[in-house]
């Protein structure tokens, strides 16, 4: 496919004005058959004969366009039409240009946007034609779109229209130029708006939901030149005024750059409507500025834009705050499920990888997918450098060289690899990512090899499986600790017992693949570096066996990643439980351990503690975020401090991965074995639950699993696809085999 540059000399420093295109040609005889391909470096809207080519937003996607670029295909034969015929495109920054990260830095994958178009129509008579971008193409830079950015600002002049064409630049592109692998980004749910007024003054909208998307809206008597802008933030301040503050991070507000969400619309005379071109913003608030006309909530509608991703998944219970929690979670992903899975849809829309590598799960249980995953996967294995090493955002964003290999983050490709089989039970997943995984081993293992002199590891045999060298994030966001602070001493003393113990569990992970896969000689391989990589975290980080330590996560993480066995876990369990109670409750984890809490409480027989975290409206918890009107999940669980001052992130999914509890242990829904070829169904009831119904539609088919409390005990309704083996464990210990259908039991609590 061919390129074209739609701008001569730029100053890079600058926002530009967007690109619009144009390609007119002349149908003299029949076409049988016309196709055409069409990409940009940028984002685009392409129509035909002045009608959209596709419902499709953002185009062509995100990726890491140093690698390759996706490209759209359209059959256009039956739009064709006899005589002159227009092709037109608006190209604009996106993510290739655009703000991008923490920092919003620009230019990240070059500083001129590109579009490529390959149009090939075969006749009746059997001849062909084939348009290419060339300078055939016409430009202009001087039309209504003046300004462009995802996320800090749009600017539209409706009083102008494209002027002053010239002809492209042919160009090249040195990347891969592929057919669209994701899911398709549409417009979804669409919001109407209260209209709120502020105690400092402020018109503002209230859409009731937090989500990504944008506004459309209509003006009943504009004014030629009259400049009105439109601002969009996720929350109000403890005052009940508009605010845009809690979207600096935490402690490094002079790094988290311009977020911005602006959009600034020049108007023309009459009635006129508009939403955004290339503006993508996280909101649930808009602050209106110089407003030309009274404003009426009719006149305004918000738009979810997200991945087009099938829902899989439905929970249900008895407590309605859990209940709005799951909700809360779902939109949670679908506002970050745009192309890439993000961390939140306003400061940053970066796809950092320890966020998904939590909420896999959950991501499984509510949605399928895998075709969304696989998408990004692939970028993820192309930004392996040669050492083996991996990043920790992909696409990686113009990030630093030295922010690669971050344990518990950079090992998500293997650790999601791994869900994605349990779930779906298809060995191509793990063949797809498996040469990646074991070369960041492999790195890892000589990594481990090289000593940190500022850290204060043992010398002892097993210093050769302890990362202590690199930049780690650790725990991340624990209670009481602040992020900025863990961030800084991170930066020179790595958490070592987080390091290792992500080392053991990505090296155990490579060992199974490998003997799924019947790689025999690597199962034997990494399954011994494994085996030496626990001894080694067994020796440095348990004392006696035990764990010494005043945080929750240090006791969580061995027991989930099976560094003690079930014995030496009671002790470790029992203490854990004990912290829970004395915390009252309340949640003392942060990202790499909150999602795994409940589920190690509950294997050893800490359910009343599980149900009690799970339930706590205390700060820090779930439902706390819930009692304070939140609509979607948190960053950090001080999301609104003890003064109602909002802090960070309003829209997370990774504290959310608490979901796949609520299937897997609350209604009881996990695979036997992997792809659900077979099934157990063991509930864990408990709390101040009278009922829980998960509703799950496996690759085997449909599976509800619902349990009442009754007056002497419970009652339990399964329906599982027909030929599954399933077997069935109740919270009485007592077990049933069965095969398919809908079944019905009773037992006394």
């Amino acid at each position: 496919m061919k390129f074209i540059e739609l701008e001569g000399k730029i100053n890079p420093k600058k926002r530009q004005s967007a690109s619009y295109v144009k390609r007119t040609f002349a149908i003299t005889k029949e076409v049988k058959s016309a196709v055409l391909k069409i990409t940009a470096l940028g984002v685009y809207k392409a129509t035909l004969n002045g009608e959209p080519l596709d419902k499709q937003v953002l185009l062509p996607g995100y990726t890491d366009y140093k690698h390759r670029v996706q490209f759209q295909e359209y059959d256009i034969t039956s739009r064709l039409k006899t005589g002159e015929n227009e092709l037109n495109a608006v190209v604009g920054d996106g993510w290739y240009r655009g703000s991008v990260g923490i920092g919003s830095k620009r230019n990240c994958y070059g500083t001129k946007t590109m579009l490529g178009c390959e149009l090939t129509m075969i006749y009746a008579d059997g001849t062909f034609k084939t348009i290419e971008a060339d300078e055939s193409f016409l430009v202009s830079k001087d039309g209504p779109l003046r300004e462009n950015d995802l996320k800090v600002i749009e600017v539209y002049d409706a009083t102008k229209t494209p002027s002053d064409f010239y002809a492209a630049i042919p160009s090249a592109y040195k990347g891969e130029v592929v057919s669209q692998q994701g899911e398709p980004v549409l417009e979804h749910e669409r919001f109407s708006p209260k209209v709120l007024n502020t105690p400092n003054g402020e018109t503002v909208l209230d859409f009731g939901q937090n989500f990504a998307g944008y506004v459309h809206f209509r003006i009943q008597n504009g004014k030629t030149g009259h400049q009105v802008k439109l601002t969009m933030g996720e929350v109000l301040d403890e005052n009940g005024n508009f605010t845009m503050k809690n979207l600096a991070a935490e402690g490094a507000s002079l790094i988290s750059g311009e977020v911005g969400q602006e959009l600034v619309y020049i108007c023309k005379d009459g009635k006129q409507e508009y939403q955004p071109y290339f503006q993508l913003c996280g909101f649930r608030y808009v602050k209106l500025d110089n407003w030309c006309e009274e404003v009426k909530a009719e006149n305004f509608e918000g738009i979810a834009v997200y991945s087009d991703i099938q829902s899989v998944g439905h929970f249900t219970c008895s407590n309605d705050l859990i209940n709005q929690l799951v909700k809360n979670v779902k939109w949670s992903q679908k506002s970050n499920f745009v192309d890439i899975p993000g961390d939140c849809p306003t400061r940053e829309r970066a796809g950092w990888t320890g966020d998904i590598s939590v909420f896999a799960e959950t991501a499984c249980y509510l949605t399928d997918p895998r075709k969304f995953l696989k998408k990004w996967f692939t970028d993820f294995m192309l930004e392996q450098w040669e050492d083996g090493s991996l990043p920790y955002v992909v696409p990686d964003g113009g990030y630093a060289p030295r922010a690669r290999s971050c344990c518990a983050w950079s090992d998500a490709i293997a650790n999601i690899a791994t869900v994605l089989y349990q779930f779906y039970g298809n060995k191509a997943d793990l063949e797809f990512v498996y040469d990646c995984v074991k070369k960041f081993v492999d790195y890892q293992t000589e990594r481990a090899k090289k000593k940190n002199p500022l850290t204060r590891t043992k010398n002892s045999e097993h210093r050769h499986y302890i990362i202590e060298r690199g930049f780690h994030y650790g725990e991340w966001l624990e209670p009481s600790r602040p992020m900025y602070k863990d961030f800084i001493k991170d930066l020179f003393y790595p958490d070592t017992e987080v390091t290792t113990a992500w080392f053991y569990q990505t090296t155990r992970q490579l060992s199974d693949m490998a003997a799924l896969l019947g790689k025999a000689r690597d199962a034997e391989k990494y399954s011994s570096l494994a085996e030496h990589i626990k001894q080694a975290y067994r020796h440095e980080f348990l004392t006696d066996g035990g764990v010494h330590s005043d945080r929750q996560c240090r006791y969580v993480r061995p027991l989930f990643m099976g560094l003690v066995d079930d014995e030496e876990g009671k002790p470790i369990a029992e203490k854990l439980n004990k912290m829970c109670i004395e915390n009252d409750y309340k949640i003392g984890t942060g990202f790499h351990t909150t999602y795994k809490i409940l589920s190690v409480l509950c294997d050893y027989g800490y359910i009343d503690t599980a149900y009690k975290m799970l339930e706590n409206t205390k700060q820090p918890g779930w439902l706390y975020e819930v009692t304070k009107g939140a609509t979607t999940t948190w960053e950090n669980w001080n999301g609104i401090d003890e003064n109602g001052v909002p802090r960070d992130s309003h829209n997370h999914y990774a504290p959310g991965a608490v979901v796949a509890w609520l299937f897997s242990y609350c209604a009881g829904i996990k695979p036997l074995k992997a792809g659900f070829e077979e099934l157990l169904i063991q509930p864990y009831v408990g709390g101040t639950l009278t009922f829980a119904e998960a509703e799950y539609h496996s690759a085997k088919g449909k599976i509800i699993s619902r349990w009442d409390k009754t007056e002497n005990g419970y009652t339990l309704s399964i329906t599982v696809p027909d030929g599954i083996k399933t077997k069935v464990v109740f919270p009485n210990g007592e077990t049933f085999d069965l095969i398919g259908g809908t079944h019905h039991f009773n037992w006394e609590a």
